[in-house]
């Protein structure tokens, strides 16, 4: 097992892309003066009226993007804002420092916590990112919070450190909101605090990767009611590293190392569903306590709260398939870098030749981009890198959804293509034998013939067609889609592995055909909608001569109408079963194995000359199914009633 360490470097960038520089309101750091006043101007300008009062309007296509230069800034009072679309962006981990003032004015009462930044709270609260920098709560803030976090639908936090100067304080990244996400918390540390990352509420899934927490005071992680998806997590402490301490939470949990530990207690203490893998754990009595059972042993090899298969031949495990990281690119040289330059709002005439320019990363600085009916342009393999920096691309088409700019992969390479740090606006069409990278946006992709793999991070996409895509490696997947779509992801043959899926809206979230082979870890289905007679024949999860292995929580609410009457619908060589709604408002399957890859049956099926032709058969009608969606843009409707 491997734990990414959180020390990461900061990407080269030029400085007209950083963000609106906060030297520009006053903030500057090394002085040693308070900064708060200036820094909190900076966040309210132009979202706030000239007596200090909130414009209200939640600001979803107006992005904010403040760039805090490496030092050291002072604060003494919280700080926050309005609206959504806020990026802080610092020069690093641990090059950019807040540091709150010692004994700080109402910090002192851990019974009223009291954070350093607070994000606006709600499931309103959209593309809210927090990069490239360090707090510390100073000492004698025993009511200190470093951070008051929330995104919904899509935003991150990444390569922060947070600290207390004295080791006392309440919460080191809080998510207490009770609706936070889906968001993504990615290289992350906490060192000290009472509870190191605290979750609470019913919300809608915060998926952790690359965490490490440090020196806590009551445990490392605190979960009340919340559905976590965690991916390598490391863990020095003598307290608890996750109390999950409510019955309706869920934790998912894969790749962990947890150090120091006391041994009267376990280092996974659970009220809630668990499944948790490969975890070892060193000083404490076991790895898992579940419900007030002690789980044996202090390594977990794979252990589910619950296990359910509608197939004999299913083996009762994960499919555990092979896991890859995001590959990265950042070309030093920044006269490697091409600037995308409109001559007016509306103007992308320049962008082709800016592409073919042989620039190896093409950005945009943050700001408002239009592009009428869509602009399509062909990406060569020269451009490694597209960056957004939280841009945003309005567009309209006949009225109708639709503008925005097209990117299309058409020469196949081995260098991955990267696009980033788009709000909305951008589709990528990649018809070419090229890995691709979607990360911190919101999207529409679609694949082609010859495409490598794909790999999606922290990403809102509305529909994912896979027909050729090889592997799918993803965390923080929000397929949300509202309107009359009835197959969000098509899974036509690829491994797909995701750590932490969430979708709103009716129809099939995952179809997975062709051999393919899905694994969800973790996530959160709130359907939000209505389900009509015909609606509720469609499955949340569907797998037709194929495999999948799934652990997620559903969640309705008011009434039973408002959800998946069919949770997983499985088919193998004709035969159809499925695993029903139970009526509860809420509902988990802590692990589902439609995994057969060693089952006995499959072996003895595998020598049937007739069962392998009449799979064949049915795997060339599929596939011919799939060619007519694709070209002809048929509703999925009349496709899964065939």
């Amino acid at each position: 097992m491997v734990i990414t360490a959180v020390n990461i470097s900061t990407p080269p960038a030029p400085p007209d892309a950083k963000g609106v520089d906060i030297r520009k309101y006053g903030a500057i750091p090394n002085d040693g003066k308070d900064d708060t006043a200036a820094i909190q101007k900076a966040l309210d300008d132009k979202r706030r009226d000239a007596n200090g009062k909130p414009v209200h309007e939640n600001f979803y296509g107006r992005t904010k993007f403040l760039y805090f230069p490496k030092g050291t800034y002072n604060v003494s009072d919280t700080i926050d804002w309005i609206g959504c679309a806020v990026t802080l962006n610092g020069d690093g981990n641990g090059k950019t420092i807040f540091k709150l003032k010692d004994n700080a004015k109402g910090f002192n009462n851990s019974k009223t916590p009291k954070p350093v930044f607070r994000v606006p709270n709600g499931n309103d609260s959209f593309r809210q990112n927090i990069w490239n920098l360090s707090i510390n709560t100073g000492k004698g803030n025993v009511g200190a919070m470093g951070i008051d976090y929330n995104s919904s639908n899509q935003g991150s936090m990444e390569n922060v450190t947070i600290t207390s100067g004295d080791g006392k304080g309440h919460t080191g990244l809080a998510m207490y909101d009770g609706l936070p996400g889906p968001l993504l918390i990615k290289n992350v540390a906490v060192n000290g605090f009472d509870t190191g990352i605290g979750v609470s509420g019913d919300g809608v899934g915060v998926v952790l990767k690359n965490i490490e927490l440090t020196n806590q005071n009551k445990r490392a992680i605190s979960a009340h009611k919340a559905t976590l998806t965690i991916h390598r997590l490391k863990s020095n402490n003598s307290v608890p590293v996750i109390d999950s301490n409510h019955w309706s939470g869920m934790i998912t949990l894969v790749d962990g190392n947890f150090q120091g530990g006391s041994s009267n207690i376990s280092a996974i203490e659970s009220k809630g569903q668990l499944y948790i893998r490969n975890v070892n754990t060193n000083g404490y009595f076991s790895a898992i306590k579940h419900k007030n059972r002690i789980i044996a042993g202090t390594k977990v090899k794979e252990y589910a709260s619950k296990t359910s298969q509608l197939f004999n031949s299913s083996v009762k495990k994960s499919l555990n398939l092979p896991i890859k990281d995001i590959p990265e690119f950042n070309d030093s040289n920044l006269d490697n870098w091409g600037r995308f330059k409109p001559r007016w709002y509306g103007d992308t005439n320049g962008l082709q030749k800016l592409l073919n320019s042989g620039k190896s990363t093409i950005y945009f600085p943050a700001d408002i981009y239009f592009s009428y009916n869509q602009k399509v342009v062909t990406v060569p393999p020269t451009v490694r890198k597209i960056i957004g920096f939280s841009s945003t691309v309005n567009g309209s088409k006949k009225g109708k959804r639709g503008g925005g700019i097209k990117f299309v992969i058409k020469e196949d390479s081995k260098n991955p293509l990267i696009v980033e740090g788009f709000g909305y606006g951008i589709r990528v069409s990649n018809q070419a034998a090229r890995d691709v990278v979607l990360k911190n946006g919101k999207y529409n992709y679609i694949d082609g013939p010859g495409v490598g793999d794909l790999y999606l991070e922290d990403i809102q996409i509305r529909k994912l067609k896979l027909r050729d895509t090889k592997n799918v490696y993803a965390w923080q997947l929000n397929t949300e889609s509202l309107d009359k779509a009835r197959l969000k992801v098509i899974n036509n043959g690829a491994n797909m592995v995701i750590f932490g899926i969430k979708t709103e809206g009716k129809g099939t979230i995952i179809e997975t055909t062709n051999g393919g082979k899905t694994e969800v870890l973790g996530g959160f289905i709130l359907p939000t909608r209505k389900f009509s007679t015909k609606e509720k024949k469609d499955p949340a999860f569907r797998s037709i001569d194929s495999e999948t292995s799934i652990s997620i929580r559903f969640r309705y609410y008011h009434d039973p109408n408002y959800m998946y009457n069919i949770l997983v619908e499985e088919t193998r060589d004709g035969v159809t079963r499925r695993i029903k709604n139970s009526k509860n408002p809420h509902q988990f399957v802590p692990l589902y194995s439609g995994n057969q890859t060693t089952g006995t049956q499959l072996a003895k099926d595998s020598n049937n000359f007739s069962n392998r032709l009449i799979n064949r058969i049915r795997k060339l009608i599929n596939e011919i199914r799939r060619q007519t969606d694709f070209d002809g843009d048929r509703k999925t409707e009349k496709k899964s009633q065939i």
